[in-house]
């Protein structure tokens, strides 16, 4: 996928202009490209193995079980209980890596940002309604990070605290995986207030 702008589905279209105050224009809109979220489906190069050999580890684990009677019993407790419990973890990693590409998927599918003449939104229309928006008056140093095809993400500095440690926190609204993110952030430069 390239990184040019495509519109966003039209009931995300509508629900981000239903967000919309009055005076308030939407100048730039896009919804997220899976594949800059998590690095596409390449984690599948990793996980599938992974979870393939932690599938045999665990049924390796469970043979003392299953073999005949001339195993002691007490290597049947402690090959069938400790090993099948130590490759638990590993089979539920290689799951969630597996899923987190396919989860990436849905939630861009659900996912629309929009820059209008006083603020950037950020929209995510799933079971639930979730919106969050920084003023363009609030909008500190920004870093872009920009892959060969234009997409990219786009981190910008809200404001920093200190916290009760003495420790400086920094708050960032992100715009991550939209396409053409250079352009996005013209477009913020050229409509923040003078």
């Amino acid at each position: 996928m390239t990184g040019s702008s495509v519109p966003p589905p039209i009931e995300l279209d509508n629900a981000l202009r239903g967000e919309l105050s009055a005076g308030e224009r939407l100048i730039w809109s896009a919804q997220p490209i899976a594949s800059r979220l998590v690095g596409g489906f390449g984690i599948w190069l990793f996980a599938i193995p992974w979870t393939l050999f932690a599938l045999f580890w665990e049924s390796a684990a469970f043979l003392p079980w299953a073999s005949s009677s001339h195993t002691p019993d007490t290597m049947k407790w402690s090959f069938g209980i400790v090993f099948p419990i130590f490759g638990l973890p590993f089979i539920l990693i290689g799951l969630w890596m597996l899923w987190k590409p396919i989860k990436a998927m849905r939630l861009t599918r659900s996912t629309v940002y929009g820059l209008t003449n006083r603020r950037i939104i950020r929209l995510v229309a799933a079971r639930k309604r979730e919106v969050a928006s920084v003023l363009l008056d609030q909008i500190g140093p920004m870093m872009r990070s920009e892959a060969p095809d234009g997409s990219g993400h786009l981190r910008i500095q809200t404001h920093s605290r200190i916290d009760g440690d003495g420790d400086r926190i920094t708050e960032r609204f992100e715009v991550l995986g939209v396409p053409d993110v250079a352009r996005l952030e013209r477009l913020i430069l050229e409509n923040q207030p003078g």
